[in-house]
Parts: structure tokens; sequence; C-alpha cells
């Protein structure tokens, strides 16, 4: 009984002191100075880049769309999404083709299952200021049963360049679950 009215006095002085302050007096002065962005030194250089900001909206879709296209296996849908010369690693595989290779080769993937259902986490679109390049990097889940009734779940972590809002690399960070 004691814990109960404790966490209940907790939460009232909790919610009581988050509560926002009248409108008025949340109105920004126009003249106010901001600060300056702090410089912080990192132990590392990036050996690519380190200078992102976030990027088109455009681009994210357009991944989501290649996800979508995986799962319900109607890939010739998105086919215009993918450059004309596409790189695409895998744990153990690299691979590097044309358009309609890439396509060839992920319809021949997404063929070995009988079923595939894709969970996302989350993504986000970058750009690279110094490279001037476009990423998005996508976390999620992918349930799949092959052709002989094997389950697997898989967290994945892919990074998609966009170079003219079209696809020309990917790299995916796959972990099997063993649970």
């Amino acid at each position: 009984m004691r814990s109960i009215i404790l966490t209940s006095i907790v939460a009232f002085v909790f919610f009581s002191c988050n509560q926002g302050t009248p409108a008025a007096e949340t109105k920004k002065d126009s003249t106010a100075e901001t600060k300056p962005a702090v410089k912080i030194s990192y132990p590392y250089t990036a050996n690519y880049s380190s200078d992102f900001e976030i990027g088109k909206p455009e681009n994210a879709k357009a991944i989501l769309d290649l996800w979508k296209a995986y799962e319900v296996d109607k890939f010739d849908e998105v086919k215009n999404l993918f450059a004309d010369s596409v790189t695409i690693q895998f744990e153990n595989f690299t691979f590097h083709g044309s358009r309609d290779s890439t396509v060839k080769e992920a319809k021949a993937s997404r063929g070995q299952f009988t079923s595939c259902v894709d969970s996302l986490d989350a993504w986000v679109s970058l750009h690279s200021k110094d490279k001037n390049e476009d990423w998005v990097s996508v976390w999620g889940r992918e349930y799949t049963t092959n052709k002989k009734g094997k389950k697997d779940t898989a967290d994945l972590h892919e990074i998609w360049q966009l170079k003219n809002g079209k696809v020309s690399f990917m790299s995916q960070y796959r972990a099997h679950r063993k649970w």
C-alpha cells in the first residue's frame, strides 16, 4: 500500500513539474543570439566522411519501395530505382552488375523463400556534405521460410548509396537470431 501511495506522489510531482509554460511565455525573442556550434574533437578521423546532414525523404521512400518489392516478390515494378551499374555486398558475397542483372539476382534470392515478411525498426536518409553523396540507412528484421519449410529470423542493417536518385550500392549486415 505504501508503494502505491509513494508512486502516486512521485508521478504527481513529476507531471506537475513538467507542465509547459503558457504560450505567451514560450515565444522566442527574434533578436536573441544563438549559441555557436561546439567544435568536437573526435579520437578518430573518418575514412569516408563525418560530415552528414539529413537527406531527402524521397531517397528513403525509394529504398523502402525496394524492401517492399523484395517482400512481395515484385522486383520488376521497381527496377528503374537501380542505376545502370550496381554493387551489392552481403556477408560472403559481392555482386556487381547491370540494372537487369541486379533485378535477376534479387528475384533469384527471393525465389528461395515461400514466405518473406519484413519489419522495419528505423530508417534515415543522409547526405554527406563533404562528398556530396546520398545514403539511406535501414534497420529491420526479416522473417523467412525457405522451400523446405525452414524458418529464419534475421536482424538487418543496410546502407544504400543513391546517385541521381538511383541505387548504385548496397551493403547488408545480417545477424541471424538463434532464439
